[in-house]
């Protein structure tokens, strides 16, 4: 972590300068853990303007107490940051999406760089399945991870319907894994989807940690939100509603 001048010296009131250098520390601070945490990305854009930030709150800390080094250290992290910032703004005027995949990503993916969300994209293929095609059979090993965009896939359990997928994924509870399918996914009326193996996904997960958190991140909170909805659908069934 970047090196800090010594706080002004003398008691009293905490003054503006000495202030913004304790908020910048705690944003280096706090972006550091974040990082570590895995709730930051090191390439992402979050984590770069906080270190911007910090840097530039820090360097306005140092004119109350000047020190040559820590301000050097300072200015050092500003250009290094503002570099990150030109390389993201760069990489997203190069990368092309069309307006299915920048609605996609919007939906399902907002925190992927433009970089990492043409690789993922890339690795995937669109396609079309009419109604009556199998997507995963209960007990069967998950090859593919889908992602509805369009149309309505019945899930099913035990021979009873336990839900619906109509802007979600199906096959993300084990295809990380290549585990059996939980329930039974078939289209029920002609859907748009994304498709991406589970090898393939596996090998860039692999490749990439920062992809690999964003991917896993969202592919939790969307099984916790159809875990939750089939629990109250098989409520109303033993219910009898």
């Amino acid at each position: 972590m970047p090196a800090f001048g010594a706080d002004a010296a003398g008691d009293g009131d905490l003054s503006l300068f000495e202030l913004a250098g304790y908020i910048g520390v705690a944003l280096y601070l706090g972006a550091y853990a974040a990082l570590q945490l895995g709730v930051l990305r090191g390439s992402g854009l979050t984590y770069t303007l906080a270190n911007l930030a910090a840097a530039c709150l820090v360097l306005v800390s140092l004119i109350e107490s000047f020190n040559r080094a820590s301000a050097m250290i300072q200015l050092a992290w500003v250009a290094i940051s503002l570099a990150g910032l030109a390389r993201m703004a760069l990489a997203r005027m190069r990368l092309r999406f069309s307006a299915e995949e920048r609605a996609f990503l919007a939906m399902q993916f907002p925190d992927m760089t433009p970089n990492m969300a043409r690789r993922f994209l890339d690795a995937g293929n669109w396609i079309e399945l009419g109604t009556g095609t199998l997507l995963t059979r209960e007990g069967e090993p998950v090859t593919n991870l889908f992602c509805v965009v369009d149309g309505r896939i019945v899930i099913t359990s035990g021979g009873q319907e336990i839900g619906e997928v109509t802007d979600g994924f199906v096959g993300e509870i084990n295809v990380m894994s290549g585990g059996p399918a939980t329930a039974t996914a078939v289209v029920a009326r002609t859907a748009r989807l994304f498709v991406i193996s589970g090898d393939v996904l596996r090998q860039e997960l692999k490749r990439d940690p920062d992809l690999r958190l964003v991917v896993e991140h969202r592919l939790t909170r969307d099984t916790g939100e159809k875990l939750a909805a089939a629990n109250r659908s098989l409520r109303k069934l033993r219910s009898g509603q």
